[in-house]
């Protein structure tokens, strides 16, 4: 048996920072039809959905419809986990409009299907109760379905010392956006990822994991309308813009016009030099979202300066023990420039 594991959707996400965010929301709802279509095209016999289907307090009713829609199509068994976004209206009302899918609750709920027990639950801040109450049957393949953090209690606690004694075969979590596999035990467990990024901060690659139980092997499959692409460009050895134009140009030449470009400047810059305004010049525009971040040092021996005594020697000296590293390039771009009388314009 084939079957689905998707979490983190975040339908009718308040997007920022693209062209269209009102086209990429709905961007967001075809990547959920594409992978009940290939559900469909795949023999998949049930989808699981292990939380933040959608994004909270932005939902509208024509979203949930529209979902309700693809699940009415689909030949799959369908399982749901609220997560912890979206809030209890949106999720009453796709229970409302879709009788035939199952929805988790509050305890420990369990669907069947063939050889099959999916068993999930919300998780809350006070449940060691519900912990001691997970009851599988060791005959089945058990799949387990959660969302939360496995390294952090603040929202919900994982509790791997019972998953790993709890004769489950897989564990479907939420949370996490971007695809990566824990153990607890024996016993394999997967954040899915996202099915497509919102913002620069999801580059990971987008998709779901699909489990065959009857093989018991999974796989991560590949899915994106948009990526996030990111190319780095040295300017060591740079001398002029035209020639860090150049660099640019030639550093993105190959990305989509479709994906989300993510520049990043590394190297000593010569002064005088503008690499963000150089890329802006060059690139905006072209994609659906830009960010550049100018990650520079100046080109100056800063070893040499520290062991001046000067004004310019202290602040070199402290501004190098800055731990971010955008924040201490600006620092020091912006802190050199200014005691060499430079424009900061």
């Amino acid at each position: 048996m084939k079957i689905i594991h998707t979490a983190d959707i975040h339908l009718d996400s308040p997007l920022v920072g693209v062209r269209d965010p009102a086209l990429r929301r709905h961007e967001l709802l075809l990547a959920l039809d594409k992978l009940f279509r290939y559900a469909d095209a795949n023999n998949v016999s049930a989808v699981i959905i292990a939380g933040d289907l959608f994004d909270v307090n932005f939902v509208t009713e024509q979203t949930v419809r529209s979902v309700a829609d693809i699940f009415a199509h689909s030949n799959a068994a369908i399982a749901v986990l609220k997560g912890n976004h979206g809030g209890s209206a949106s999720y009453e009302l796709l229970r409302q409009l879709c009788p035939q899918v199952g929805f988790f609750g509050e305890e420990w709920t369990s669907f069947k299907l063939g050889n099959v027990t999916v068993c999930g639950r919300e998780l809350g801040v006070n449940d060691d109760e519900q912990w001691d109450r997970l009851s599988l049957d060791p005959m089945r393949y058990n799949i387990v379905v959660l969302h939360g953090d496995v390294d952090d209690d603040s929202y919900g606690r994982i509790n791997g010392r019972v998953l790993a004694n709890s004769g489950a075969k897989y564990v479907a979590l939420g949370h996490r956006h971007a695809f990566c596999e824990h153990r607890f035990g024996l016993v394999r467990a997967c954040y899915s990822g996202a099915l497509e990024p919102r913002g620069f901060d999801e580059s990971a690659d987008t998709g779901f994991v699909e489990i065959d139980t009857d093989s018991d092997q999974i796989r991560f499959v590949r899915q994106a309308i948009r990526s996030v692409v990111t190319r780095v460009v040295n300017v060591d050895g740079i001398d002029s813009d035209v020639a860090l134009r150049r660099a640019v140009t030639d550093a993105t030449a190959d990305v989509s016009s479709e994906n989300y470009l993510n520049v990043v400047f590394r190297g000593e810059l010569c002064g005088g030099l503008h690499a963000e305004l150089v890329a802006k010049q060059a690139l905006t525009g072209r994609y659906f979202a830009l960010r550049i971040a100018d990650l520079t040092v100046p080109r100056v021996d800063l070893q040499s300066i520290m062991q001046e005594v000067s004004l310019r020697g202290e602040f070199v000296k402290l501004a190098t023990g800055i731990e971010d590293e955008k924040l201490r390039s600006e620092v020091l771009k912006m802190g050199l420039a200014a005691l060499n009388g430079e424009d900061l314009t």
